[in-house]
């Protein structure tokens, strides 16, 4: 029966994710391997209410195997659309939203799969990764779990805020302030605008690290974005430069632009004015750097 353990796919979960995690959310790996994560958890949750309901009914040895009877043959599980079908009538706090996003996201997967697609390649976080903590988050909770128990403290941390950017209240508010920004720049002179234009692309030429360039969505003209560190990625060595260098993936939580004077000051303002919640940047580092932490006390105490 272990196959069918909610234990053991929650685990298997936890280990995907954290290869979801080693690498940047730009990156195609990032949603492959959450979607493979995500079909394991929703089958934790699943067969945490009984491994029966994990069975494909088409032959009743499945469901005997779900009860805990020995079978002949390897038992059939129900296919993944099915299992957020029934998440959605067992769980509480799982939605119809909620199950749309499995949908969507086990959709693509197959994509992956089984056609000469590349589904997850330029796909949006902004898109997907919001809903796709929340359903995790109702998830683990049915587990008995909290986010950090999957995705770690910090990681967690940051997942929260972005579910809280998909509050529906702050939509309209978002959209009204960029519009009101969007129409006093637009009654400035032609010439005023380019000058603008020109001293925002000055002010953002040299932005510093955790800082990036971004459209402003009210006048077009380049504004500065900046965030909060989620992750640093596995550092690889570049034999051009002969650096070791580092991704490392922000979280967006300010955004200003300097000449409309535009500011969102949170994620969830970032979120619906149609901005990509994070972004990646690279720096060189060391192993002095890389390990000091790590050996810190060591060699404080010789």
């Amino acid at each position: 029966m272990n196959q069918w353990d909610p234990k053991a796919f929650w685990f298997k979960a936890k280990a995907y994710i954290e290869k979801a995690n080693a690498v940047d959310n730009a990156s195609s790996d990032f949603p492959f391997w959450s979607s493979l994560a995500l079909e394991l958890l929703a089958r934790a949750a699943l067969t945490n209410i009984h491994p029966s309901l994990n069975a494909d009914p088409q032959q009743e040895t499945n469901i005997f195997f779900g009860f805990g009877y020995d079978i002949a043959g390897q038992p059939r599980s129900l296919p993944a659309h099915s299992v957020y079908g029934r998440l959605e009538r067992l769980v509480k706090g799982f939605d119809k939203p909620h199950r749309e996003l499995c949908d969507f996201v086990g959709l693509l997967r197959n994509q992956e799969l089984h056609t000469a697609e590349l589904p997850f390649e330029g796909l949006k976080v902004s898109k997907w990764l919001p809903r796709y903590y929340q359903v995790v988050q109702v998830l683990c909770r049915s587990l008995k779990k909290e986010l950090a128990d999957l995705l770690g403290e910090k990681v967690a941390l940051q997942a929260e805020k972005l579910i809280g950017s998909l509050n529906k209240e702050k939509e309209g508010a978002v959209k009204s302030k960029i519009a009101s920004y969007a129409k006093v720049f637009a009654e400035k002179a032609p010439e005023v605008q380019e000058k603008l234009r020109q001293d925002a692309d000055a002010a953002t030429r040299l932005l510093p690290h955790g800082s990036t360039k971004q459209k402003c969505p009210a006048c077009g003209s380049t504004g500065r974005l900046q965030g909060e560190l989620l992750k640093s990625l596995k550092p690889e060595f570049e034999e051009e430069s002969a650096q070791l260098l580092m991704e490392e993936v922000f979280v967006a939580d300010t955004f200003l632009c300097p000449a409309c004077d535009l500011s969102l000051v949170s994620l969830e303002e970032i979120h619906w004015a149609g901005l990509e919640p994070t972004f990646t940047q690279t720096r060189s580092t060391d192993l002095h750097e890389l390990f000091q932490a790590e050996y810190y006390d060591d060699y404080m105490n010789m």
